[in-house]
Formats: structure tokens, sequence, C-alpha cells
């Protein structure tokens, strides 16, 4: 106990921080207008987790942009958390470049049409798209807490497949809430959010 408060084990900070970051993405998805998925967000007990939203953009450059902005949120969210709430140092730039969420988000980014481009280079739209999604995370801080705080106090549950059969994790047990959930709390933020079964 420290300052009569408990003080936090390695393990549940690290589930603290993944549900921070999968938090950012669903809500950052969910505030620029992308459908979640029924799976909605979960956190396994190693500390990995998901955020499920539709990222199938189709030939939409709208919605590649907002599919982008939405998967470099979970690193904005998860190191806003990291400094402000455990003053923790953010996640280094190797760590984030070299993540998951940004492999995929330069798979977006090269597929964006010329028409989109407008004569600027892919790394120029990535920077700016990086900055509307720290604007975006911070603008919704307090609804990423929310969703966070919500998939924190699940109890703990057997790991289930998502709808396509795939599985998301090697772990046995989850934390879970489903994307029907999720929007409930979004609205509560005054974020109307579609949810699908899949997409």
């Amino acid at each position: 106990m420290a300052d009569g408060r408990r003080v936090a084990a390695p393990g549940d900070l690290r589930l603290t921080i993944g549900a921070h970051h999968e938090a950012g993405h669903v809500v950052v998805a969910g505030a620029l207008g992308l459908r979640l998925r029924s799976e909605g967000i979960m956190v396994d007990t190693a500390a990995e987790g998901l955020g499920c939203y539709c990222k199938e953009p189709g030939e939409s450059d709208t919605l590649r942009e907002r599919v982008m902005v939405a998967t470099f949120a979970g690193c904005f969210a998860e190191n806003r958390f990291r400094q402000e709430q455990l003053s923790l140092p953010p996640l280094d730039y190797f760590s984030i470049i070299w993540s998951l969420d940004w492999w995929e988000a330069r798979g977006i980014a090269t597929k964006l049409s010329n028409t989109y481009l407008a004569g600027r280079s892919v790394s120029a739209i990535q920077d700016e798209l990086e900055q509307q999604s720290k604007d975006i995370v911070a603008e919704n801080w307090p609804t990423i807490e929310a969703v966070a705080s919500s998939l924190l106090a699940q109890a703990w549950e057997p790991t289930k497949p998502l709808n396509s059969g795939k599985e998301w994790s090697t772990q046995s047990m989850a934390k879970c809430i489903s994307g029907e959930r999720v929007a409930e709390i979004l609205k509560r933020f005054s974020i109307t959010a579609v949810c699908v079964p899949e997409c």
C-alpha cells in the first residue's frame, strides 16, 4: 500500500495498459463513424488484446483514412495512459513503428488513391493522420477511460474465438465486453456507434 492505495502488480499494470490501448481503437473508430463489430473489445491474461471494428475500407479513401486514424489510436491512448496515470515513459519510436498497428496502417496507406494523395507523399499523409489520431484520443479521453474501466471490471471468462472462427489469443482466459456494450458506453458520451456481427 502507498498513500492508502493498492499498488498494482506488474501483471495488473500490463492488463490496464492493454485495456486502454484497445479502448483507444474502438472509441476513435466509433467517433469517426466506423462500424463496431459485435465481438467488442477484449484483453487476455497475457495483456494482449483486440478492439473489433470494421477495417475493410473497400475503395473509399475517406474510409481508408478513418481506419488508419483508428488503428493509430491504440498506441496513442496507451502512451497517454502510461504517462499521465502511471508516470511511465511512452512507447519508444521503434516499438510504435514496428507494431502490428503500424504495419496494418501502412498496408492501408499503400492503397490511397493518387487523387487523395494530390502530390503528397504517403509519409506526409501518415504524419498528418497520426496527429489527427492523437487529437481525437485527447478529445475523447474520458470515453476511452470509461470503456477501459468497463473492460477491466469484467470477470475472467474462457477465451472465445472471433465470429469468423479465428483464434485471437493463445491464452485460455480473457476479459471481454461486447460491441453492443461498447456502443452503449459511447452513447453516454454522445457518440452514436453502429454495431454489426461481421463486416
